[in-house]
């Protein structure tokens, strides 16, 4: 993992404490793919939220490079990660603290390495035609939701609690335990993104990139 250029110091320990702390409070898929991007030369980026317009976002670094790429090099999943960047807005880590830096970087991290997964599969599209991995955004956020209420969980952590309450990521038993709510997340899929199961389930992955498959 790499820090692009002129990050504020207190923005880069935020994001080095975020990815120590998934690391090491994380489940073991967490863990995976956090770890597979330290390993890695995936870029990050802070941006003040004007520039992103969201709390986090992750893309391609350059989309004609790695198309470039593609079409000459097979890429390993670390080498794809080395395609790809996230960035959050300076206003995340300010308003949201710790428990906003590491959400984002739960989610975003699940879409960097599922992008990453995307690039490499196509890379060796040759010899594997048929496991190219290419999910729709609703796929994608379906995941990145599903991790974010895991993460949630497994911190236990009131202010985090009430967060995926209010984000209808969790769930609240009667006798006061907490649960990843998948009516919940499909209610936000469906509101916040205009995605559903069985309709509209938004661009590929590799259309998101910018990629040629």
């Amino acid at each position: 993992m790499k820090f692009d250029k002129g990050i504020n110091k207190k923005y880069r320990q935020s994001v080095e404490d975020a990815f120590a702390t998934i690391l090491d409070k994380g489940n073991d898929l967490q863990r995976l793919y956090m770890n597979a991007i330290v390993q890695s030369d995936m870029t990050v980026r802070v941006k003040p939220v004007s520039e992103i317009n969201a709390s986090g976002i992750t893309g391609a670094i350059n989309v004609i490079k790695t198309n470039l790429r593609l079409a000459s090099t097979r890429l390993s999943l670390r080498e794809a990660l080395g395609e790809v960047y996230i960035a959050i807005a300076e206003e995340t880590i300010d308003t949201g603290g710790q428990r906003g830096c590491e959400g984002t970087f739960v989610h975003e991290g699940r879409h960097a390495y599922d992008f990453a997964q995307t690039i490499e599969s196509i890379s060796n599209r040759d010899v594997n035609p048929l496991g190219v991995f290419n999910p729709t955004l609703y796929e994608l956020e379906w995941e990145a939701h599903q991790t974010a209420g895991k993460y949630m969980l497994q911190i236990n952590k009131q202010e985090y609690l009430d967060e995926g309450l209010q984000l209808m990521i969790l769930g609240q038993n009667a006798d006061g335990s907490y649960f990843v709510s998948d009516d919940g997340i499909r209610q936000r899929l469906r509101d916040s993104y205009g995605l559903v199961i069985d309709g509209n389930q938004g661009s590929t992955a590799s259309e998101m990139l910018g990629i040629r498959v």
